[in-house]
């Protein structure tokens, strides 16, 4: 089971990671060809992320919930694995 603590510091991590997509979208340089993979890979992310926060509240509300099992079914797991590890935390 993971501790309110954990889950908290899960969801500050999502709001960081939206907070850093969101303004990596507004600096990107243009003109944006169609084909800009890591463009539309931002702009997945920015769609996403609040969804993911939605669904982190509710999983916090679910006795026995872990988080490793919330990132591993998470479609963001790898960008918020990656951050993670950045923040100095263990990516399950």
């Amino acid at each position: 089971m993971s501790s309110t603590e954990d889950w908290t510091a899960l969801r500050r991590q999502l709001q960081s990671l939206a907070r850093e997509v969101g303004e990596e979208v507004r600096s990107y340089p243009g003109p944006i060809p169609a084909c800009d993979a890591q463009f539309n890979h931002l702009l997945d992310l920015r769609r996403m992320l609040p969804h993911e926060l939605e669904r982190l509240d509710a999983a916090m509300s679910v006795p026995g919930a872990k988080i490793e099992a919330f990132i591993r079914s998470s479609p963001c797991r790898e960008a918020l694995s990656a951050a993670l590890i950045d923040d100095g935390r263990k990516a399950p």
